[in-house]
């Protein structure tokens, strides 16, 4: 039997890559009733749940192979938004230019990470193999959803598409302990900042400094069972309250 707490806290996570707003609890709910009314209605939420649950269920057919990794990206249509133009096609900037991308790897805009420009199936087949002839640890399934983050096979939903495809390596179908991202918000900014800088890394030994920064941010087991008991989250206060932003972006503080 499936342990819904346990998904419903992975697409939390999944999500959370793409500005996924409902609750663990919401999320469960969904999952529970098989009815996405449960889920934040003026966001993305429903077809990144969506995205979620097909991505899975691709992998799940066709195991951690090539075919596995695309039919995962394949699976995503639900998002106008977030999805690629054609899902599950490797990228060749070579005939389509809206193959051809860049990715910002700082916060001012200036520093970008250029991808290969064609990616072929024997790139995918390397990082399996890879996985394959590791411990299979989780650090090394993590491994995997950083250097296909990192590859951009697709239009879009890489690191989506990567998350999956770290949990099918590390094979979580039957215990359900999914890899998923840092539950509190600075910790998963500083893991993504710390994934851009991965990114940028042009050399081993840097790629494995930025990438032993995000093993440090993960959550643990223990906070991970604590967070599946958390049903809710806290509201905020009903009282207007002065918002005061630790980083400026030169909005004017607003009132709750």
């Amino acid at each position: 039997m499936v342990d819904n707490t346990a998904l419903a806290q992975f697409i939390a996570s999944f999500g959370s890559l793409n500005g996924y707003g409902s609750t663990v609890a919401q999320t469960k709910r969904a999952l529970d009733t098989g009815n996405t009314n449960a889920l934040e209605q003026d966001n993305e939420d429903v077809p990144i749940f969506k995205d979620a649950l097909a991505g899975i269920k691709a992998v799940k057919k066709d195991g951690f192979t090539v075919d596995g990794i695309i039919n995962i990206n394949k699976s995503f249509v639900y998002s106008k938004e977030e999805d690629p133009a054609i899902p599950g096609h490797l990228r060749n900037s070579m005939y389509n230019s809206d193959d051809n991308i860049a990715i910002t790897i700082d916060t001012a805009g200036k520093d970008h990470y250029f991808p290969p420009e064609v990616v072929y199936k024997a790139d995918l087949q390397k990082i399996i193999d890879e996985f394959k002839h590791s411990a299979q640890t989780k650090q090394d399934a993590w491994l995997v959803f950083a250097k296909l983050a990192k590859l951009q096979p697709f239009q879009d939903g890489n690191k989506r598409t990567a998350l999956i495809a770290a949990n099918a390596a590390y094979n979580v179908w039957e215990k359900e302990n999914y890899l998923v991202l840092p539950f509190n918000e600075l910790d998963r900014a500083e893991f993504t900042i710390n994934l851009m800088r991965f990114y940028g890394a042009t050399y081993h030994s840097a790629e494995n400094k930025f990438f032993s920064k995000m093993l440090e941010l993960l959550p643990n087991d223990n906070e991970q069972i604590y967070h599946k008991h958390i049903n809710e989250q806290k509201a905020l206060n009903p009282k207007t309250v002065k918002l005061k932003p630790l980083f400026r972006n030169g909005r004017k503080e607003m009132r709750r």
